[in-house]
């Protein structure tokens, strides 16, 4: 079995092929590594207004966007504390282990919560949807884009639009879908759609971002006790002067900058949407060639992380070892899904030639396992 070792002189020489974190290219480590001013400069707040500009782009949104010094777990808990009033129930569709967390984060802050969930590898479909909101009254209703688990990626475009015709908000968590696959915010009617940046970003981790609806703004005005570090207005008060309540991570803040502007400018939003979308293609038609069924239901299969069921039956575990050994890495299932499952992620700066490569290698490993 391959060991891989803390490597104190050259960082990892690993090439990532996980959902997250992911591989930084050398440009947006270059530009971590330059000096910053501090965070209550006016270089801060400039660098600051940057993202903000950007990320409105990304996710076609006028929607106020925020920073958060966490991953994007800190933010779905914001959204609890913030949005979901103690008299209030809140929804919370699930697909997988993230969906689950949600739920739970909801109950360990006491609130009222009800969790509506499918077999892991469907998805929740606009039936599902409508049928879950017909049992309830729901204040807030809380869903993920992209599962990273299970590799399935909702209807949003469809389910949202259900959702608001109950006139509920809608909380989105596509930590491993922004950037990678399209998301219209305005035109969805989606109140918060967060993610961090260690995903379709291919930043290091330590951040987090999301937009926020003047709905949503105006809800959380009326909830009490929305805690400190994660207070939506705190957050807004400072955002507009550009600038955080605490001290955040300006290098993976300058980064983002720099990647904004790559992803934006140069790459062009349509040309990475569809790079994301030929990359989650290949994979398909590759775990098809080698007999190996894709673990999500037809239809919703992720385009930035594809999950495969292990139906050849081989040592999913010694797979993963063989290929570490040849420099790649990919992973395991998730949770109960070990062993029965395996994920690789093809998101953020990776080529269809990058993938080719790994996919040829691990092509051959499967078949001296068989």
């Amino acid at each position: 079995m391959s060991e891989i070792h803390f490597n104190k002189e050259k960082g990892s020489q690993l090439k990532l092929f996980t959902p997250g974190p992911v591989y930084v290219p050398e440009r947006i480590l270059k530009e971590m590594a330059k000096p910053n001013d501090t965070h209550r400069s006016k270089p801060y707040s400039e660098m600051h207004q940057l993202v903000e500009e950007g990320l409105k782009k990304v996710l076609y949104t006028s929607n106020k966007s925020l920073i958060f010094t966490s991953s994007a777990t800190g933010i779905m808990e914001a959204c609890v504390r913030n949005l979901v009033k103690d008299d209030e129930k809140a929804l919370f569709f699930s697909i997988g282990a993230f969906g689950d967390r949600w739920y739970q984060i909801g109950v360990s802050n006491g609130k009222n919560s009800v969790k509506e969930g499918v077999e892991w590898g469907k998805a929740i479909t606009p039936e599902f949807a409508q049928e879950s909101l017909n049992k309830d009254k729901y204040s807030v209703v809380f869903i993920q884009s992209n599962e990273t688990s299970t590799g399935v990626y909702n209807p949003i475009d469809e389910v949202v639009p259900v959702i608001k015709d109950y006139g509920a908000l809608v909380c989105v968590d596509a930590t491993s879908s922004m950037a990678g696959v399209k998301v219209e915010v305005d035109k969805l009617g989606i109140d918060i759609c967060l993610a961090s940046v260690q995903k379709c970003f291919s930043i290091a981790p330590g951040l987090a971002v999301c937009s926020i609806s003047e709905a949503a703004i105006d809800k959380a005005s009326q909830v009490k006790n929305r805690g400190l570090y994660f207070d939506f207005l705190g957050l807004l008060k400072k955002n507009e002067v550009h600038q955080t309540p605490t001290t955040p991570p300006i290098p993976q803040i300058r980064a983002l900058a720099a990647q904004l502007d790559y992803i934006i400018n140069q790459e062009g939003l349509e040309k990475r949407f569809e790079r994301h979308e030929q990359l989650g293609k290949r994979t398909r038609t590759w775990a098809k060639e080698i007999n190996f069924d894709m673990f999500p239901e037809k239809g919703y299969e992720s385009n930035t992380v594809s999950t495969m069921k292990n139906t050849l039956n081989i040592d999913i575990g010694k797979m993963v070892s063989i290929l570490l050994g040849k420099g790649y890495r990919i992973v395991n299932g998730y949770g109960s899904l070990k062993n029965k499952t395996f994920r690789i992620g093809h998101m953020g700066e990776i080529t269809l030639k990058d993938l080719e490569e790994m996919l040829n290698i691990l092509a051959e490993i499967v078949s001296e396992l068989k």
